[in-house]
């Protein structure tokens, strides 16, 4: 029981050949789907990847760009996710927004089977890389959430490093096994093991008023979306906890302008892990990376698809821009917020 309640918080974490030249970048799926020139709707589109494979995904396009940007989700999500973010971009920074679904989600093959860390760092490398191809000139700004936050962090530290001007972190998962209580690290790995077929799903922990927004009409969508990935592997659980691990214990910044956006209220990725995180990055002296913050005492998970979503989108926008905030925090005033409040 302990280990399907743990299994179920997981879940909720969304809350996931030769190299193509630029025009073939992405694919319509369909030959006679129209181009919308309202940059408020989305275009399906199809990612082309190094190996040859594609993902499915979509733009928001603007008719003359000022700022690219590429979004990656979180896990179990997909696309979608960045709908509330790239209609504000666009109107606001002219900003063409791009957004895929990760191998293993969305509308891709094999949904809910774990792709590995490795397949997913290199998709976005090479997504990204063909994005400055297509759009020379413009600045690129990466924003990964919660699971996507752990990815672009690790492409971005990691070498061979993530080709982008700037990168955002919504609500980074950096929850790593080290974080969890050792009966959770080897319930996992026993069920691994025996049971990596196993399935749970969020319905435990939402019982318990435990989700990732407080807007309804969010919580009631992602539960009728076919796409929206509800009953999840173990396996899946064991490499996106590997993978948290792995960006909460980096041992370099990325280069990058970096901003990281989090709500005290998040309990997908609750204050304890993000706490040890700050601190890692304090007590190791990694503060001379251009990293800043901005913690929402009344923010969720889902920090924009939660109700008054209006300052967050304001702060990513701004901080784009490279407009002051008031609220601007570093790395050691940030953890200090997060880990007075840890549970």
């Amino acid at each position: 029981m302990m280990l399907r309640a743990w299994g179920c918080a997981l879940v909720l974490l969304v809350m996931t050949a030769c190299t193509p030249g630029p025009d073939r970048i992405f694919l319509l799926p369909e030959r006679d789907q129209p181009q919308h020139s309202d940059p408020a709707v989305s275009t399906s589109v199809r990612f082309d990847l190094a190996d040859g494979q594609s993902v499915s995904g979509r733009v928001w396009q603007h008719t003359q760009p000022k700022h690219i940007v590429l979004g990656v989700h979180g896990f179990n999500d997909y696309s979608k996710a960045f709908q509330p973010l790239a209609q504000h971009l666009a109107a606001e920074l002219k900003a063409t927004v791009y957004a895929y679904d990760q191998r293993g989600f969305g509308a891709n093959p094999q949904p809910g089977i774990w792709p590995g860390e490795e397949t997913l760092l290199a998709d976005l490398r090479h997504i990204a890389a063909q994005l400055r191809i297509r759009h020379p000139g413009l600045p690129l700004t990466v924003v990964g959430e919660s699971m996507g936050g752990a990815v672009v962090l690790i492409a971005a530290a990691e070498s061979p490093g993530l080709q982008a001007d700037q990168i955002v972190l919504k609500a980074p998962a950096v929850w790593g096994a080290q974080s969890m209580p050792w009966y959770q690290r080897i319930s996992l790995q026993f069920m691994n093991a025996v049971a990596p077929d196993m399935t749970f799903s969020g319905r435990g922990v939402q019982s318990l008023g435990i989700t990732p927004t407080n807007d309804p009409e969010v919580s009631r969508d992602l539960s009728r979306d076919p796409l929206f990935i509800k009953a999840t592997r173990v396996s899946s659980l064991a490499g996106v906890t590997a993978l948290m691990g792995r960006a909460q214990h980096l041992k370099n910044p990325p280069p990058q302008r970096s901003l990281v956006l989090y709500g005290l209220r998040d309990r997908i990725i609750p204050p304890t892990p993000v706490c040890h995180w700050l601190t890692r990055l304090t007590l190791h002296e990694i503060t001379t990376t251009p990293m800043d913050f901005v913690v929402y005492p009344d923010g969720w998970h889902l920090l924009t698809r939660q109700l008054k979503t209006r300052d967050v989108l304001q702060d990513l926008q701004h901080w784009m821009q490279q407009i002051p905030l008031a609220q601007l925090q570093s790395p050691l005033q940030a953890r200090d917020a997060v880990c007075a409040i840890r549970s």
